[in-house]
């Protein structure tokens, strides 16, 4: 058996001296250069190689919505701007389907993917975002909606609102803010652990409605301080 391996190493040495001084250098640069990458990769990455926000693959975040009855139009580029960055939505409320206010007709339905009756698990949620629109009303007033605003946050969801979605958040208990410039920011705010606030979205005509809905600035803020809260894990 060894004289085997030793005639099958000497072959291995013959064919190394066959390539000549050109051969052997050029494999041993290969060598080093995919040396090099590899140690560069792990040096970019860091200890954190292969670990993501809330175990998923970076990016992939996963968001609940809150709507109803009345929900306003910044649902529409919210949902949008969700399914640009790969995040996957479920919509959550207490009503099975639902139609919106000012500038869409009445006719568009949408459906809840979740009812909150049926939600008993957060895991694998990262955030619960509340959007603007008249819904609001409905929200503040039913116990059901702001129990499970509350649940959410403490089972370590980010809660994220804008507008008058953020009375909602009030309502819940989660924050307590007088009306004005405290509870609708100029920008995206954190207000408490894992509560972020936003400011106005334009309102029903002669507001501008949707348009000037801090949606692209809410979902930046929930991807940092999920990144944050990924950091702070041992």
């Amino acid at each position: 058996m060894r004289a085997i391996q030793k005639k099958e190493a000497l072959k291995g040495k013959d064919a190394v001296e066959r390539l000549g001084y050109k051969g052997r250098k050029i494999i041993k640069n290969t060598l080093r250069t995919s040396f090099a990458a590899g140690l560069a990769a792990v040096l970019l990455v860091g200890p954190g190689l292969g670990r993501t926000i809330s175990g998923k693959a970076a990016g992939s975040l996963s968001v609940l919505v809150l709507l109803g009855e009345w929900f306003g139009d910044a649902y529409f580029p919210l949902a949008k701007e969700i399914e640009a960055r790969g995040w996957t939505m479920k919509r959550v409320g207490v009503d099975v389907e639902y139609r919106g206010c000012y500038n869409k007709k009445r006719d568009v339905v949408l459906r809840s993917d979740i009812l909150i009756p049926d939600l008993k698990d957060f895991a694998g949620y990262d955030a619960l975002i509340i959007p603007s629109g008249p819904q609001w009303r409905k929200f503040n007033e039913n116990r059901t909606v702001l129990e499970f605003v509350r649940s959410a946050h403490a089972a370590g969801l980010i809660i994220a609102s804008f507008c008058v979605g953020n009375t909602t958040v009030e309502a819940a208990g989660l924050v307590d803010l007088p009306a004005g410039p405290e509870l609708y920011p100029d920008k995206v705010a954190l207000v408490k652990e894992r509560v972020l606030i936003g400011p106005r979205g334009g309102g029903p005509p002669p507001g501008d409605g949707f348009e000037s809905a801090p949606i692209k600035e809410i979902c930046d803020a929930v991807a940092r301080e999920l990144a944050t809260k990924e950091k702070k894990r041992p």
